[in-house]
């Protein structure tokens, strides 16, 4: 045990300093639901704020920690908490830009501030002494900083228990608004989590300052094993996260010992990594699922024209077919942004269509460039057939990484991917299968075909300006597919993808590995470009300011260009050895300001976008012709629901409730709030899994099959807050009512449909926009829709699938009277001329009165009465359940007699 009590205090102290920075952490995700990406950048600034003062300027290590930690602490999180209130609730790769973007300007400010060249220490300024614990020397500033780790963490647990500071900032996680009635700011008080979350991680930068040598990268990096710590702490226990980062520094010095070569080596800098993949791997999914935040609407999406498109990108090809009659010198910098396009555009594909986060793609492009220098420089493959296995072997790592999007939030995908990255640099670039541990750069081939120039560098040019058009025709192809209409679907409501029928896991997958594959394919040509490669050119960093850049150029094949010029070719007509570092300070402070702005500040002028429209020559399509729709009434069955019981921690929100909807009548489900009627239709879809009870549809149980096989089973759906693809057409969007169910669970059918399939979805799309009156909104973004329009947009999706029951929770909210009544008449034709079944949570009395055959009536769980409208109407127990008397009910009944009379 001796031999091994050095390592464990060295593990003790780093890990210590993790648990603080973990804890920090914990802190400002819980509060405001923003992850932090550039926590560990924070560590930075605070160590060399102390380096400045304590080292250079000869402060006193008490007022320059003082400094370092209590002023540019706090200082740091106001600055985020004002970036964090600003992007709460956008879409999650707007979240991750924020972090992503201020970490890069911190870590390249600090690269231009300082340079990498001189070795800068910080002394050791707590005490010198030691004393000995069972032969060990111990330093007493190694338990000094064990010992503020512990006080620190116990002192944070009574304040959130004891305190009435703690006690809102408890409380400001579950219901900000609530807080707010009671007269204490929500702002305030994650403004307060933000502010304490930075000082501790200060403090963690300033500890960590003694232990290396200052370096912005590794420091950052170091830092960022506080995601371990939080991962074990499952992103909300302290004094699991205080856990987690003492084993996890403690396994880290213990595996410097054991294992001194080989793969296991790098163990201890990947360790943090391979802790936060189990744990997002084992742990259960109730624990890790990231907070609920209502995403805004976006701003309605607009593309240049086709046609444009097409032209000015002909004319782009053309003039890049000549770029080696004037690059001179530069041509190998213009074949990088050619073979570039390809990687940005793998990434685009990934965040930009799908919504999904990647911060590893350095990695693909560095397994895609090994692969290929082995297969055709050591197994002597022929060149074309290495290419194309250089990208197939990232499909299966690429499937692996998406598995925390099909467990988890997407917040996770961009965790793992993010830890991956550092993973595979730590533990398997020095493995001989990749770089190999003798620093030797790997040699990458080109072509040798005797009938064609390729292997010059004009050649070569070329050759990969076709691998590069070819590949922006696929992703153009693929865009206008089936399955790009389920990617960006995806990214806008993967919830509305997955009751429309589609499997959301099959999508997510697929993206994921179509980008690894052509990632690889991207970073294969980038080697061959550049003749000869080495692990150091493949820095997990690069991933990040990848990611940046898409953000901030934007998607689709015109963003992969722009980006890929920026990073490649920009840095070539530029004469400073600090490009590299200016650019990423560029390009992170426009990914901060691309992710606060609002949408509609990032959208093109309507001027421009109607001029361009109109020399596009784009105008509405037409619709099919209203006698190609033949559509069968739906077969009678029953949504049949049983014994019901639903929790959530110790809350029973549904108790035991039986209700029964069936095809051809509207069943109305009212109860005032908090009575569990959303909960209820939640558990009938599948979006919430029922702790007893069952749910049958034509007799057929599916308690336990998620909410796409019930859509296939005839379950529809519309929702409270509405589930739409802003960025997508009226058309599109009630397209994918018909088209969700056909894409169902095979791969084959997400990435193709047959031409037969694509005529019954047109016509199905055809004539539930007809029956909702959108035919002159067909091709209007439904971002731009009002909120009647977007209800209806919402009900003709349902009504375009094939489903037998139509769950619809509140469709009226936001729309006034005569709206109100005209969306009635809707549902009443639909049921007479499809024979589908509604099941209506709704809070409009004379639209419940009016239309339902039959009424449930919950109240806190507890189905208190069901009967005809008029049972209901004159049930004591409902009026004093519901409404306290009878007006609102009769005003109901009076409102429909009127109705009925006028009819």
């Amino acid at each position: 045990m001796a031999e091994y009590l050095p390592f464990i205090i060295a593990g003790l102290t780093a890990g210590s300093v993790y648990a603080l920075a973990g804890i920090g952490l914990v802190l400002t995700y819980k509060t405001s639901g923003v992850f932090n990406f550039a926590h560990g950048a924070l560590a930075t600034v605070a160590a060399y704020v102390f380096y400045e003062l304590y080292v250079l300027g000869g402060v006193s290590w008490p007022v320059a920690a003082a400094i370092a930690v209590l002023v540019a602490g706090p200082v740091m999180g106001v600055l985020l908490e004002l970036i964090a209130r600003r992007i709460s609730g956008s879409a999650l790769a707007h979240q991750v830009a924020a972090t992503v973007g201020l970490l890069l300007v911190i870590q390249a400010a600090t690269e231009l501030q300082y340079e990498s060249t001189v070795v800068r220490v910080v002394p050791t300024f707590l005490s010198t002494e030691t004393f000995v614990i069972a032969d060990t020397t111990v330093r007493v500033a190694d338990a000094t900083v064990i010992g503020i780790s512990v006080a620190v963490t116990l002192a944070l647990a009574a304040f959130f228990k004891f305190s009435r500071r703690g006690l809102t900032m408890r409380a400001v996680v579950d219901n900000p608004e609530l807080l707010s009635l009671y007269g204490v700011s929500p702002f305030a008080t994650r403004r307060m989590s933000w502010v304490l979350g930075a000082v501790l991680v200060s403090a963690s930068g300033v500890l960590f300052a003694p232990l290396l040598p200052l370096n912005p990268l590794q420091l950052t990096l170091l830092v960022a094993a506080a995601f371990g710590a939080a991962a074990i702490g499952a992103f909300s226990s302290l004094s699991l996260t205080l856990f987690g980062g003492l084993a996890i520094g403690v396994l880290a010095a213990l595996s410097t010992k054991w294992f001194t070569s080989g793969l296991l080596a790098g163990l201890p800098v990947a360790l943090p990594f391979l802790v936060l993949f189990a744990v997002i791997l084992v742990f259960p999914r109730g624990r890790l699922v990231g907070r609920a935040t209502e995403p805004r609407r976006s701003a309605a999406a607009w593309s240049v024209p086709g046609l444009i498109q097409g032209v000015v990108g002909l004319l782009v090809l053309a003039g890049l077919w000549f770029v080696p009659s004037f690059a001179g010198v530069r041509l190998t910098s213009w074949t990088l942004a050619v073979a570039g396009i390809v990687v940005f555009l793998s990434l685009s594909l990934l965040v930009r269509t799908s919504g999904q986060v990647s911060l590893a793609h350095v990695s693909f492009t560095a397994i895609g460039a090994v692969t290929l220098s082995h297969l055709t420089v050591d197994k002597g493959m022929p060149w074309v057939i290495a290419l194309g296995l250089a990208g197939l072997v990232a499909v299966p790592v690429g499937a692996l990484l998406a598995v925390p999007a099909i467990r988890l939030t997407g917040l996770y995908l961009a965790l793992s991917t993010f830890g991956f990255g550092i993973l595979l640099q730590g533990m398997f670039y020095t493995q001989d299968y990749m770089f190999g541990s003798t620093g030797d750069a790997l040699v990458e081939p080109r072509p040798d075909w005797g009938f064609l120039d390729v292997s010059s560098d004009s050649g070569f040019y070329r050759l990969v300006l076709v691998v590069a058009a070819l590949t922006v025709l696929v992703v153009v192809l693929l865009n206008r597919s089936r399955m790009g209409r389920l990617m960006r679907g995806l990214a806008e409501s993967p919830t509305a993808v997955a009751t429309a029928g589609a499997e959301v896991n099959v999508t997510r997958v697929f993206a994921f590995c179509l980008s690894a594959f052509l990632a690889s394919i991207g970073g294969a040509l980038l080697a061959v470009a550049q003749t000869s490669v080495s692990g150091t050119a493949y820095q997990p960093l690069t991933s990040l300011v990848w990611f940046a850049l898409i953000i901030v150029v934007g998607g689709g094949p015109w963003g992969a260009v722009v980006a890929s010029a920026a990073f490649f070719l920009g840095p070539a007509y530029v004469d400073s050895p600090q490009i590299t570092h200016v650019n990423q300070l560029l390009f992170g402070a426009a990914a901060v300001l691309v992710a606060v702005l609002p949408a509609s500040a990032r959208s093109v002028p309507s001027s421009v976008r109607r001029l361009l429209d109109r020399l596009g020559r784009r105008g509405p399509s037409e619709l099919p012709p209203a006698t190609s729709v033949e559509r069968a009434p739906v077969a009678p069955t029953a949504l049949e629901v049983r014994d019901l019981e639903i929790r959530f921690g110790g809350i029973r929100a549904v108790k035991g409730i039986s209700i029964s909807a069936a095809t051809g009548a509207v069943t109305g489900l009212i109860g005032p709030n908090g009575a569990g009627k959303t909960t209820t239709f939640n558990a009938c879809s599948g979006l919430v899994r029922p702790e007893s009870g069952s749910v049958s549809i034509g007799g057929s149980s599916v308690t336990r099959r998620g909410p796409a096989f019930r859509a296939r089973r005839g379950i529809g759906r519309t929702f409270q807050r509405m589930e739409l693809f802003d960025s997508l057409t009226v058309r599109e969007n009630v397209a994918m009512g018909a088209e969700g169910a056909s894409a169902g669970l095979n791969p084959l059918s997400h990435l193709w449909s047959s031409p037969a399939q694509g005529r019954v979805v047109r016509d199905r799309t055809a004539e539930a926009l007809r029956l909702c009156g959108l035919v002159e909104l067909a091709d209007r973004q439904a971002g731009s829709l009002s909120t009647g329009q977007r209800r209806l947009v919402e009900l003709a999706r349902c009504l375009a699938g094939e489903f037998a029951i139509l769950l619809l929770d509140e469709p009226s909210s936001g729309l006034d009277q005569e709206e109100t009544r005209h969306f009635g008449r809707i549902l009443r034709r639909a049921v007479a001329e499809r024979g589908v079944g509604i099941l209506l949570v709704e809070h409009d009395m004379p639209l419940v009165m009016d239309i339902c055959d039959y009424i449930y009536v919950l109240d806190f769980g507890d189905l208190i009465f069901e009967g005809t409208p008029t049972e209901v109407s004159r049930s004591s127990v409902v009026r004093a359940a519901y409404l306290g008397d009878a007006e609102g009910l009769d005003e109901g009944l009076d409102e429909a007699a009127e109705l009925e009379v006028m009819a």
